[in-house]
């Protein structure tokens, strides 16, 4: 029993908790890590860290590591150890051992008495209550009155302060923006690109001085302001917030995200394919985009910027509609000399060229730049088709056709490959997008989407599909394929898809 007392206090004198709300802990402690969304502000630890952050303490565990659930690898051990090494925070004793318990959430009481203890403040003598939910011999009453004596927390209409209540990121984002007094960003400075937090948001101010001053990067280009904040976060953002060494690079104007379609994708330290490797990319990562010159792409992902081949990244813009900059191949079918399909007296070189002409106009109104590969009644090898769309740094590539066969078949239909081109599955997801819309919105029979090595989708190295409108040959197709209002809805859907493509 006397062990157990002591084992008790050792745990009240540790990191700030009551008895009380450890036990709490202990038992729900699982449970909620379970459904504590995991943001480390680095896209996960960098894969290729370059070991440079500056630390002035010494680690004496035999394993490099103070607390035992913060390995070596941990993406925020050295900010932790920063704040152990400065009493800020202590961990927990299990077994002879420090646990640190880095994705617990952070409580409102726990991260005033953090945020005093970081800016060299003393706990506040309590003679009377200020809270009614926080009695004068409550463990985190001085470091509450403190804290709200300098303006860095407020309590609630009903006289609470809610000490247990946990701390959400965009609330974090607030109190470290007014402990610090992080100044707010010039004019001039780099627009916050997080796709989840609008400028009207309620925290933009603090969320985006946390941005501006390297405290924080979020996450996939999202920052999830109502998640709440985890121990390990909270941390990072702490000694970021007190120590330079730690916070992460701030870059000019984002002019682009871009999701990673490879399964590996070198970084490379100049545009050229000649230049050293700095590190690799995975599939899915979401990366900063600042320019783009040819095929190079100038990024940043988490502490690295370098350039990649941009054929490999799903590219969207930050700001208004996804398509604005976007580089787009339109490829009308056959042409000149070679008519393509005919059937019912229409011609499938007409019908194509017609479809594309709008979707030009329809991309173009929405800020992309069209490559056609023609423009007119002229014929274009299929070479010469995949040519001008590598000539011109394409991003996608669109091909439109009509179908002939018996009469009774009818139908769209939209092919993608998989044999050689390196944006295969992208190329399906392209597919599937467009061939929704064109039976949604076409009313058309649903024919489904098909890997097919047809040449022009084969031979490119960018998303590419080749759609299949309706067959010439069918009675009823051909009346909407030869309509001018059905070959703007042909238009429309196909304009849908790729819409719908870059907003997933």
């Amino acid at each position: 029993m006397r062990l157990l007392c002591s084992f008790l206090v050792v745990l009240t004198l540790l990191f700030p908790s009551s008895l009380a709300a450890y036990a709490e802990e202990k038992q729900s402690l699982s449970s909620s890590d379970e459904g504590l969304l995991e943001i480390r502000d680095f896209n996960q630890s960098p894969p290729f860290a370059d070991g440079s952050t500056s630390t002035t303490f010494t680690i004496s565990s035999s394993n490099g590591t103070i607390f035992s659930d913060v390995p070596t690898d941990h993406w925020a051990k050295s900010e932790i150890e920063f704040l152990y090494q400065r009493s800020i925070i202590q961990g927990y004793t299990v077994n002879n051992g420090l646990q640190f318990r880095p994705n617990a959430r952070v409580t409102r009481a726990q991260a005033a008495k953090m945020l005093m203890k970081a800016l060299g403040e003393k706990e506040q003598p309590i003679s009377r209550a200020r809270f009614k939910d926080i009695p004068s011999d409550h463990w985190a009453a001085g470091w509450i009155e403190r804290a709200v004596e300098k303006g860095i927390f407020q309590g609630y209409e009903d006289g609470t302060f809610r000490p247990d209540d946990p701390l959400k990121r965009s609330q974090m984002s607030k109190v470290i923006a007014i402990a610090f007094q992080l100044p707010a960003p010039p004019s001039t400075a780099s627009k916050v690109a997080f796709t989840d937090v609008s400028s009207n948001y309620w925290a933009y101010p603090y969320i985006s001085k946390l941005y501006y001053h390297g405290i924080s990067n979020g996450n996939q280009n999202k920052f999830m302001p109502e998640s709440y904040i985890s121990r390990d976060q909270f941390s990072a953002f702490l000694a970021r917030a007190m120590n330079e060494d730690f916070r992460l690079p701030v870059n000019s104007s984002v002019i682009a995200t871009g999701k990673v379609t490879a399964q590996s994708l070198n970084v490379r330290s100049a545009g050229n394919a000649n230049a050293s490797i700095v590190g690799k990319l995975n599939y899915g990562a979401v990366v900063n985009v600042y320019e783009i010159n040819g095929y190079w792409a100038k990024i940043s992902y988490g502490k690295i910027n370098g350039y990649v081949h941009k054929s490999y990244l799903k590219l969207k813009n930050v700001n208004g509609n996804p398509l604005q900059g976007r580089i787009i191949t339109v490829d009308a079918g056959h042409g000149g000399t070679d008519s393509g399909a005919i059937g019912n007296g229409a011609y499938e070189k007409n019908i194509v060229l017609s479809v594309a002409k709008k979707l030009q106009q329809k991309l173009e109104k929405a800020g992309a730049k069209v490559i056609m590969t023609r423009a007119n009644d002229t014929y274009k090898t299929l070479e010469e088709r995949v040519q001008i769309a590598k000539n011109n740094y394409a991003e996608l590539f669109v091909s439109i056709h009509v179908n002939s066969a018996s009469a009774s078949a009818n139908g769209s239909e939209t092919y993608y490959d998989t044999s050689t081109n390196p944006n295969g599955y992208e190329s399906y997801l392209l597919a599937k997008e467009i061939q929704q819309q064109l039976v949604k919105n076409a009313n058309m029979l649903d024919r489904g989407v098909k890997d097919n090595n047809f040449y022009v989708i084969r031979y490119n190295t960018v998303p590419s599909v080749l759609v299949e409108l309706g067959f010439i040959t069918n009675k009823s197709d051909v009346q909407k394929l030869t309509s001018d209002e059905y070959q703007n809805i042909f238009a429309e859907s196909i304009y849908n898809g790729i819409v719908q493509y870059y907003n997933k």
